[in-house]
């Protein structure tokens, strides 16, 4: 499904990156879901203390910031908290930090769809949420872009887009999310919001919990499930507003 959401033109953008299907672990696969992190660029940019450079890609409003695996269960076994794993992520494994190997035209897709900060935010994602599962960085980039891709191509991304400078709360934008995704469970979308230069409540990010074997399907209903309780981050309790550039 997430395939047939791709249009002409971004099959030509995309155009000889490596292609995938479900993401499969080399190891440590014993996780249950992704985080899939989508930014609201100026919000993520005007606030939230993020180190954003100052030649942002303006003409996107929703950026690609991270797909994020949940805790491996190796690790709660253990005694690993949920918070000490998102806080610390593959550094709880034997890993070597590196730069991921990106082909030229993935990298310079990421550079026109993510947040440029000051520290390289593609091999914050690389070190921290991917390489201690074994996933080849350039089919888990593309997989990414393509999430993105399909999440703009939307009813609720269209709705996202079209809400530009105004002021909503967490409740029209959960509506809007079941609505457009057929009934997707609210408990999916965590919206994180924080306070720009000028005090405004402005949304930063829009999370959404995806089902581990489901990422094909996306943004299909039964991609979606409910965040764990342990994992809810939401930050929007007050209305907000979704900033434009």
């Amino acid at each position: 499904m997430m395939r047939k959401l791709l249009s002409a033109t971004l099959l030509a953008v995309l155009a000889g990156f490596v292609q995938a299907d479900e993401l499969t672990p080399a190891r440590n696969g014993d996780f249950a879901h992704y985080t899939f992190a989508l930014a609201w660029m100026p919000g993520f940019c005007q606030a939230g203390g993020e180190d954003c450079l100052p030649d942002q890609n303006q003409s996107e409003l929703i950026g690609l910031h991270g797909l994020w695996a949940s805790e491996p269960q190796s690790l709660a076994d253990k005694g690993v908290a949920v918070s000490q794993w998102w806080e610390q992520g593959c550094s709880l494994f034997p890993h070597v930090t590196m730069v991921p190997a990106l082909s030229e035209d993935l990298r310079q897709r990421l550079k026109e769809t993510m947040p440029q900060l000051a520290s390289d935010l593609q091999t914050h994602e690389y070190v921290k949420h991917v390489q201690c599962f074994g996933f080849d960085a350039n089919e888990f980039f593309t997989t990414a872009l393509q999430l993105r891709e399909a999440a703009l191509d939307s009813d609720f991304g269209r709705y996202l887009q079209a809400q530009a400078g105004r002021v909503r709360n967490g409740a029209e934008l959960k509506d809007a999310f079941a609505k457009g995704y057929n009934g997707a469970a609210r408990g999916a979308l965590q919206l994180r919001c924080a306070k720009d230069a000028k005090g405004r409540n402005v949304l930063t990010e829009l999370w959404f919990t995806l089902k581990k074997d489901k990422l094909e399907s996306f943004p299909e209903s039964d991609s979606f499930m409910d965040t764990p309780a342990g994992e809810r981050k939401d930050t929007c309790s007050r209305p907000f507003v979704l900033p434009e550039w």
